[in-house]
């Protein structure tokens, strides 16, 4: 009986591999809902879908009652349906992007397997949904989720309306070019852009690049774009006397179209963080991972297969994937100002280039390759131990014994593995797993314990506390957490504060404010600047500060 229930379970698990591990990924992306929101950008996009959710303010967007002009509202308009139906809680602000990443992984899926078969579209989407970026972006909730939904589906679409001239895929590919620039502006069609029409000039298709029934798209994404330029409108080009981020009278509309993507490459935007121009190859060497490796050979196939169609004529592959990897990503590093989320909507392409190629060459590759492969699955097995048992000790019993259960089923993917792709890619999908679900249980959680605003706000909430005013420290999880816009108290409105007020201050402006009693101490580091003394747990207090409430007397 025990031995065909093994039999059985074991049969089973090979037939739905791939199942089995789409459910993972679910259920490490549903862990990262619960975590914190983290300062800075995430934080604030937080806030001001809050702020929406109770103004009703949603085609002129504001931030603490100020003009916002910065990024576009669609985050906010979906961000703020979940706050709406759920409350000020980490989870409702990150439900709704995080589903639209989940789409990006269909969206992927349906490209690859559109143009290649569908056992290279659900790796494709496997590799994309395990690499650190999205990882990180179902935790840290950004435009970037969005853009990258959006421009997938308008690159399956339209890239669909190429092989099949089906009117339907060109008018939905059009609307959701739309909201990929309602996501992040026009970097949103141009990603899309770009990818298409490499594809058309290296195929030769002079016909369907001239083809009139792309005018189309022009109604369709105005449509879309319509209520987002009525609101930038209204809200600063019929106000040329506001003052916004120090610009006088700034068009909104001119913002959007130019200044906010185009204006950072052409150094018309004041914004630039000095980072140099392989910024993006860097970030790639932690982003990417854990299939890294298997990206550099991937790109230079697929790289020396443009010379290739140059010299014999043949162009049997799709561009597509190419196009909108590489042209996007050295736009992007001419930026004046560069994150490494900016290019994490161009990961798909990439994913789609590394399984394309494992089909092709897994069966060829060196032994020594995929030693390396398992070599940096064990680095982040290492990492794990790190963080159970040094970073932040003892604080989960169970999953230790979790992670040697996965570290095991590893090892059986790797010997039971019924092919030389499933060979590569399920012992990476197992290991990955072991370390971003140690990130989104243990590591994440603790840090943000750290994060004093958030905390804060959740105190001030919990404990429904009123006249509460920030002083020289502020961050945009206090006002998110506590449901509320915390007014700033200055040196000259404190002696005029009625006691009962509550300050949220720093110890070393204890002597500058009026006598007061603390109400709560909470641990204060800004944990996207992470160091090794905070990592040692004997030596973290050395950065660790400290942050009060405190009841004016």
């Amino acid at each position: 009986m025990v031995p065909s229930l093994i039999s059985g379970s074991i049969s089973y698990l090979l037939k739905h591999k791939y199942a089995f591990f789409f459910a993972l990924i679910l259920i490490g992306y549903g862990i990262n809902l619960f975590i914190d929101i983290m300062e800075v950008d995430a934080a604030q996009y937080a806030a001001i879908a809050r702020e929406m959710s109770v103004n009703g303010s949603y085609l002129e967007v504001y931030h603490r009652g100020q003009d916002y002009l910065d990024k576009p509202p669609l985050l906010f308009w979906i961000s703020s349906i979940g706050i709406g139906l759920l409350g000020n809680t980490s989870f409702a602000y990150k439900l709704l992007p995080v589903f639209f990443l989940m789409i990006s992984l269909w969206a992927t899926y349906r490209f690859a397997t559109l143009w290649y078969d569908h056992r290279t579209g659900i790796l494709a989407a496997l590799i994309l949904g395990t690499t650190q970026a999205f990882n990180l972006m179902s935790n840290d909730i950004r435009t970037d989720g969005l853009l990258t939904a959006f421009v997938m589906l308008s690159v399956w679409l339209l890239s669909s309306f190429v092989k099949t001239r089906d009117k339907a895929d060109l008018l939905i590919g059009g609307a959701c070019l739309g909201g990929a620039m309602l996501a992040k502006g026009p970097l949103g069609l141009f990603i899309p852009a770009v990818a298409i029409g490499s594809h058309l000039l290296l195929k030769k298709q002079w016909k369907k690049i001239v083809d009139p029934s792309w005018l189309i798209l022009i109604p369709v994404i105005a449509l879309v774009l319509a209520p987002m330029c009525y609101g930038l409108y209204m809200q600063f080009d019929l106000h040329p006397e506001k003052q916004v981020y120090g610009l006088k009278g700034p068009s909104g509309l001119g913002f959007y179209f130019w200044t906010q993507s185009f204006g950072r490459i052409t150094g018309e935007s004041d914004w630039s963080n000095n980072t140099p121009w392989y910024f993006f190859l860097m970030t790639m060497l932690w982003d990417l991972q854990p299939w890294l490796l298997l990206f550099i050979p991937a790109i230079w196939y697929r790289i020396k297969g443009v010379f290739t169609i140059r010299i014999s004529g043949n162009s049997s592959d799709e561009w597509i994937s190419l196009g909108g990897l590489v042209i996007p990503f050295i736009a992007l590093s001419f930026s004046g100002y560069k994150l490494p989320h900016y290019i994490f909507p161009l990961f798909p392409f990439a994913t789609v280039i590394i399984a394309s190629w494992l089909m092709k060459y897994a069966k060829t590759l060196p032994g020594w390759l995929e030693f390396i492969q398992l070599g940096i699955i064990h680095i982040l097995f290492f990492a794990s131990g790190l963080v159970l048992f040094g970073v932040f000790p003892g604080v989960n019993i169970w999953l230790p014994f979790v992670a040697i259960l996965l570290y095991a089923l590893m090892w059986w993917w790797r010997v039971n593995a019924p092919d030389a792709i499933d060979k590569w890619i399920l012992p990476s999908l197992t290991g990955i797993f072991i370390f971003q679900l140690t990130l989104g249980l243990i590591f994440y959680p603790q840090l943000l314990k750290y994060q004093s605003t958030s905390q804060a706000g959740k105190y001030i909430e919990q404990h429904k506390l009123e006249r509460v005013y920030w002083y020289r420290k502020y961050g945009f999880a206090l006002d998110y957490y506590s449901d509320s816009v915390i007014p700033e108290a200055t040196e000259a409105s404190l002696d005029t504060l009625a006691p009962g007020a509550i300050l949220f201050i720093s110890p070393d402006v204890f002597g500058a404010i009026p006598p007061h009693k603390i109400i709560k101490e909470f641990d204060d580091f800004k944990v996207t600047k992470l160091n090794a003394t905070f990592l040692n747990p004997a030596r973290r207090g050395e950065k660790v500060k400290k942050m009060y409430l405190v009841q004016l007397e």
